[in-house]
């Protein structure tokens, strides 16, 4: 089969869609499949891309945008117009050009799987409420309805999807990560020294985007009502400033006196990432509103336990004693942080074994990809109907 996955970028800047496309297309082309990677990347983003994640460069293809405002790309408009060879195609994400891409590509008779990755998710669609309303009516729910499969990759996703009425067949198929990611070791000791941070305290991890559905307005406060339980510990919070509202998280820590237990610092890519996990005991994403976050299979993959909100499907968190799956709300948060405090070395290193092994079980790219083909088998040649289609 040849196969195409669509998305917006790959690069750093892709909030972890890079990291899930180019892994799931990574292990497609390990099983003998003709893949590409189509995205609106610049050249530069392709190379690093490329050498990041260890995927062939004559298989991603970047076409920057020639319209910003719809962040489309006549080239690759052009491409997909003239392009019939293409059997599936997978689209990450919504709201961008890649639609476009994926409805001409589907009118040259490929078959078209959407993953909405968390883009249709209630608290999402409430940001730039009129751009999505407009993208719906012009584009983006024709795509949808005309889609062969939607891909979701949680159990609240398949809520999303029926929500807005798509009646279209949905493939429950997890994200995951390469078996390598267990094996990934980094200098935690370089990172708390490069960027000051107490060498004698244990490290709570918020590595994403620091921006408002991502929950930082709960997790503060739960942090400042356990001042005390919270003594041996710091948040160390790692990401990107998003909508100018760092300065406000910033208010936020200096309103509560935090300043001696919370640090912010830059986004860390490629090996620094690893640092940043070799240095922390736990992570967090105390969110509002997710698909399938990569940063937790990522952070479980090192070994970290993981505390985070009932906005994506982590029921395994409690199963597997790996970490805590808690409600959207301040209490809840406090209690897994209490929870987390409370742990002995030897419980939280039990906790970390667990993390790993749960990844082994369920989040490989090696077997879900092997799902993904037999997906596209089933839409393509009518095969066997899977048992994860709803």
């Amino acid at each position: 089969m040849k196969i195409t996955h669509t998305v917006g970028s790959f690069g750093k800047a892709s909030y972890g869609l890079g990291s899930i496309s180019i892994g799931l297309a990574k292990a497609q082309l390990e099983l003998g499949e003709d893949i590409s990677v189509w995205s609106s990347d610049t050249e530069e983003t392709i190379l690093w891309s490329s050498e990041n994640y260890g995927f062939p460069r004559e298989r991603l293809f970047g076409f920057p945008q020639t319209f910003p405002f719809i962040k489309a790309s006549c080239k690759e408009i052009r491409k997909a117009s003239n392009d019939k060879s293409i059997d599936i195609v997978h689209q990450h994400s919504l709201w961008t050009s890649q639609s476009i891409i994926t409805s001409i590509l589907r009118d040259n008779g490929a078959k078209t799987i959407i993953a909405a990755h968390g883009t249709l998710a209630e608290h999402t669609l409430e940001n730039s409420k009129l751009k999505k309303k407009i993208a719906l009516s012009l584009f983006e729910r024709r795509n949808l309805e005309k889609a062969s499969v939607l891909h979701a990759t949680s159990e609240y996703e398949i809520e999303d999807f029926r929500r807005l009425g798509l009646k279209n067949p949905i493939a429950y198929i997890e994200n995951g990560v390469g078996s390598k990611a267990l094996l990934e070791k980094g200098n935690g000791d370089q990172f708390k020294s490069k960027y000051h941070l107490p060498k004698d305290k244990k490290v709570l991890l918020y590595l994403s985007r620091i921006t408002p559905k991502k929950g930082l307005d709960m997790l503060l406060p739960a942090v400042s009502e356990l001042q005390e339980k919270f003594n041996e510990w710091i948040l160390v919070i790692v990401g990107n400033n998003e909508f100018n509202y760092q300065p406000e998280v910033e208010a936020m820590i200096n309103a509560l006196q935090l300043n001696d237990k919370v640090f912010i610092i830059e986004p860390q890519f490629g090996a620094a990432k690893y640092n940043v996990f070799e240095a922390s005991d736990f992570f967090i994403l105390p969110s509002y509103s997710e698909g399938s976050p990569m940063v937790i299979v990522e952070a479980l993959a090192y070994g970290l336990p993981v505390i985070t909100t009932k906005s994506s499907s982590w029921r395994d968190l409690n199963d597997f004693h790996t970490g805590f799956w808690v409600d959207i709300n301040k209490d809840h948060i406090k209690q897994a942080l209490k929870s987390m405090t409370d742990l002995s070395d030897e419980e939280l290193n039990q906790y970390s074994n667990n993390a790993k092994k749960l990844i082994k079980k369920k989040y490989l790219w090696d077997e879900i990809s092997k799902k993904t083909i037999e997906l596209y088998e089933w839409i393509a040649f009518k095969g066997d109907k899977p048992d994860f289609i709803y």
